[in-house]
């Protein structure tokens, strides 16, 4: 996934797409720690609690009928 980088107030944000959502299990509002290391990799980590197994389930179906379906 490409994205950008934009000015939002007096900070900055980076966009994701809801596909990266659903993966990720995050949703708008949760916390995240992002580090960047030496070789300038930025690593995004959800904080708080873990996806359930029924959610992972249901993302995997989204994205695989998404895979399956080329008109999305």
């Amino acid at each position: 996934m490409v994205t950008s980088v934009m000015r939002v107030g007096e900070t900055v944000a980076i966009t994701l797409d809801e596909l990266l959502l659903e993966l990720s299990g995050l949703k708008v509002g949760d916390a995240v720690r992002v580090q960047w290391s030496e070789d300038g990799t930025l690593v995004v980590t959800p904080l708080g609690r873990p996806a359930t197994k029924q959610e992972l389930a249901a993302s995997i179906r989204r994205v695989s009928s998404s895979v399956d379906d080329p008109t999305h």
